[in-house]
């Protein structure tokens, strides 16, 4: 960040980007949140279009660190960007202008499509709510009012259409399950689920399927249990004692380690890009600090 700033926002920017205290903030830098990830990314992948664009152009097999570190990095540019989040926002739908293309079953489809582009936005909030309501210290109705509110105006300074984003937590619960009913299974929903990435240089492929292989049974018993069941049952994966073992441990699991100071459960990437927003003095607090 440069040592002068203007104090005025710009002008021209839809929505005022999330400051400190933010609900948002405080999930997505949290190292926890790394449990809900795949399932995210499963529910995206999902959409038709964003299956068949992902899948015909994505590197994400031949170069997984790489494909990893780019997301990451844009996920941090968008919620911790303070108002760099407008030029992230800019730079992925310019990004995406040339990804289309026509899928297996003959649809064609553009990575630009606005109601796609949404929906992957959409998901962030979804696992936001879920990690904080279930996996970490809870969330208040006050809480989840403003993690909402954040969501919303990240998506529109990313650009999101307006007119697409749900106005109200209500209006978002019956887009989302709306949606849950025209996702699909692909290839790359059912390689998320049952592949472990490419292993890394000068380690065996075969060690690194064996050393992944629980890791990946944990990941399904989790989709399994966090997803609608038909919507289970449309991925091949079944609900049972197990899988909801495995979710309740992993509950636990993560709740105990809420007991370890902040500090250390942050990402470090995330951590100094929050002091780095925060020293931009155009950026204002968020009016409920979470948690």
């Amino acid at each position: 960040m440069g040592d002068s700033l203007p104090v005025d926002p710009p002008l021209w920017l839809p929505a005022r980007p999330p400051g400190p205290g933010a609900a948002s903030w405080y999930a997505a830098s949290d190292l926890r949140f790394f449990l809900v990830a795949i399932r995210t990314l499963v529910l995206q992948v999902a959409h038709p279009m964003v299956g068949a664009a992902v899948g015909q152009h994505s590197v994400y097999k031949t170069d997984p660190y790489g494909r990893l570190w780019r997301t990451a990095t844009s996920v941090i540019r968008q919620v911790f960007g303070g108002y760099r989040t407008a030029e992230e926002g800019q730079r992925l739908l310019a990004m995406h202008r040339e990804i289309t293309g026509v899928d297996d079953q003959g649809r064609r489809y553009s990575a630009r499509n606005p109601a796609a582009y949404v929906w992957v936005h959409a998901t962030l909030f979804d696992a936001w709510r879920l990690f904080l309501r279930d996996y970490a210290r809870g969330l208040s109705p006050a809480g989840e009012e403003q993690l909402f509110d954040e969501w919303r105006r990240i998506g529109l300074l990313i650009g999101c259409e307006d007119r697409l984003l749900p106005g109200s937590i209500a209006e978002y619960d019956e887009y989302f399950a709306q949606m849950l009913t025209t996702l699909e299974d692909n290839e790359v929903v059912q390689d998320l689920l049952h592949n472990a990435p490419k292993a890394p240089p000068l380690v065996p492929q075969w060690l690194f399927d064996l050393l992944n292989a629980p890791l990946l049974r944990w990941q399904r018993s989790f989709v399994a249990e966090t997803v609608p069941p038909e919507l289970a049952g449309r991925f091949g994966l079944p609900r049972d004692a197990r899988t909801a073992r495995h979710a309740r441990l992993l509950g636990g699991f993560s709740k105990l380690l809420g007991l370890v100071p902040g500090l250390v459960r942050r990402n470090g990437f995330a951590s100094w890009a929050m002091w780095r927003t925060s020293r931009d003095p155009r950026i204002t607090p968020e009016p409920l600090r979470y948690p």
